[in-house]
């Protein structure tokens, strides 16, 4: 090489080096999706019951080198039918996701034409929620609510104490169905119950679920779920659990 074109070469070399250095950060790009199965849509929704959908929302899936936080981010369902609930921040960095969840849970026959929307530094994101409340599913199907208390709440329990808690569980569905019933899981936590493999249309069965603390502090288990194939796919009937040890 001579010493003409090796100096060129040297001063391209030493201008990527500093373009490098000199990388702009990209405005962020809020990504919105549906994960669970049944996308954004309810379906055939009877009232009185709650079905569930998921999603993730996430700074950023542009490949782009440097991307600003996600900030002030706000997050709503409409109409008031609908109910999210999240753990997400008010900021995401690049690359960050958080999930969100929206029940629905009608309290008339109707059609649904709602929405998920994200507010924040980036401006809107949304996506469009459907379905149609109905007072008789058809075809026919169990479709299963609890009834009574739904208090998941223990309190606060001695250690090596215990406390037990009765949920009733009925089929108010036009149809026997399969039921599953998944206990919560976590230490100190148990679950048992009379509920049958089918439970007939009409039918209730009950689950006992007992926290008993090892240590102090506070214990969240996976959530008590009973499912038929009604709402199997949307979550399940999902009941959170919360005790503290004394």
């Amino acid at each position: 090489m001579t010493r003409f074109a090796f100096a060129l070469a040297a001063a391209g070399a030493a201008a990527a080096l500093a373009g490098c250095g000199n990388i702009d950060e990209s405005d962020p790009k809020p990504q919105l999706n549906a994960v669970s199965a049944p996308g954004t849509d309810f379906g055939q929704t009877l009232v009185g019951t709650r079905k569930r959908l998921d999603f993730r929302l996430r700074n950023s899936d542009a490949g782009l080198a440097k991307v600003k936080p996600l900030e002030n981010i706000v997050i709503e369902a409409i109409p008031p039918e609908l109910g999210p609930q999240h753990t997400c921040p008010t900021r995401l960095e690049e690359g960050d996701e958080c999930f969100l969840s929206v029940y629905y849970q009608p309290a008339a026959a109707a059609s649904l034409a709602g929405e998920l929307r994200v507010t924040s530094n980036a401006g809107v994101v949304s996506l469009a929620l459907s379905g149609t409340a109905v007072t008789t599913l058809s075809p026919a199907a169990a479709a299963v609510v609890f009834t009574g208390s739904t208090d998941g709440d223990f309190g606060t329990v001695a250690r090596n104490g215990s406390k037990t808690q009765v949920y009733v569980v009925r089929n108010i569905g036009n149809a026997d169905g399969a039921l599953t019933v998944t206990a919560p899981t976590g230490t100190g936590w148990r679950a048992s119950d009379d509920c049958p493999d089918t439970l007939t249309a009409g039918a209730s069965c009950n689950v006992s679920v007992t926290f008993s603390p090892t240590v102090t502090g506070i214990s969240v288990p996976t959530p008590l779920t009973v499912s038929v194939p009604y709402n199997a796919a949307y979550g399940g009937l999902a009941l959170p659990l919360t005790g503290t040890g004394g």
